[in-house]
């Protein structure tokens, strides 16, 4: 299936209206309240309201890996006034899911990316392991012994639990979510042992005593939590993934909408308030044009779809 639409803004014409005119713009988010893709087009859009002049509604469709989010701007108008929230499953969903609903060449084009954040790998209290080689031999002694919550699939928590299934070569028992806000009261009950999830949501939970910080997914230690150490010192070395947002739209779209579109973004993370609350949530502001993103898309989907390919994880969640 080709990217090109992923990667390409589509439909680039002349004499476009005045945008956006009094019709509220809408973000569709492909999961459930709570988490970094919830959170992040909250945060942004009462500056873009005040500075587009119309209204800006976050609406959560979480379900099918983010492709009921996905279908619904794919069969928008092409008018910029929708846009999805996503952001790894957009091209996992490439490999995992091969008849979305929706053709991906043809329907969305990419916007902005926004920003970043580095996964934590955390457990339950009262969960044995205190390090993620502790999980992989607890995972070894009893194959599918150790509880993962999953939310969904083609998250960047749902691969950061391939890569340790891979590369840790275990079997894990899934436990499947419509968004990590959802499964953070089972881990913190132990009624499910272990998850990832950005930084910026788990660190809180950790701080208070609520959850057991077991690793980062960085090439290096979180500086504002230097005492966990990184998947890679675990000899885990290909356990490196961020959490990354980013803001796609309808095919079709005008290009200076979607010039426009981003330029509004652009002002918004560059607002003081806006960066100060990312800062305080340890998420980074790392945004990219529409070229830039669609370049990023295509190499993320070379990179997941070989880890797909031998999947240990997505074919048994359901």
């Amino acid at each position: 299936m080709s990217l090109c639409g992923l990667f390409c803004v589509a439909g680039a014409q002349s004499g476009v209206p005045d945008w956006p005119g009094t019709k509220p713009i809408r973000f569709e988010v492909v999961a459930a309240p709570g988490g970094l893709v919830d959170i992040v087009p909250r945060t942004l859009s009462n500056h873009l309201a005040a500075s587009l002049g119309v209204p800006m509604v976050v609406e959560n469709r979480p379900g099918a890996g983010g492709n009921v989010a996905a279908v619904v701007v794919a069969r928008a108008e092409p008018d910029g006034h929708t846009l999805l929230t996503t952001g790894s499953n957009l091209v996992v969903n490439q490999t995992l899911l091969p008849n979305p609903g929706f053709d991906y060449e043809r329907d969305l084009a990419p916007v902005s990316m926004l920003v970043k954040s580095k996964l934590l790998l955390v457990a339950s209290p009262s969960f044995p392991a205190n390090s993620i080689t502790d999980v992989i031999a607890l995972a070894k002694q009893k194959p599918k012994s150790v509880s993962i919550a999953i939310s969904p699939i083609g998250t960047p928590n749902h691969l950061a639990a391939e890569m340790l299934a891979q590369f840790g070569d275990v079997d894990l028992n899934l436990v499947a979510y419509n968004g990590i806000g959802q499964a953070l009261p089972d881990l913190i009950a132990g009624r499910v042992d272990i998850g990832f999830a950005a930084i910026s949501v788990l660190l809180p939970q950790v701080r208070n005593g609520a959850l057991k910080a077991l690793a980062v997914t960085s090439a290096q230690r979180y500086p504002l939590a230097p005492d966990i150490p990184t998947a890679a010192e675990a000899g885990l070395a290909g356990l490196q993934i961020e959490g990354w947002i980013g803001v796609m739209t309808t095919g079709g779209t005008p290009e200076p909408i979607v010039a426009r579109l981003d330029g509004e973004i652009v002002k918004a993370l560059a607002a003081p308030e806006i960066r100060d609350t990312f800062a305080k949530q340890g998420v980074e502001v790392a945004h990219m044009n529409p070229n830039q993103f669609g370049a990023f898309l295509q190499a993320e989907a070379a990179r997941f779809r070989a880890l797909l390919k031998n999947s240990r994880v997505s074919r048994a969640a359901p």
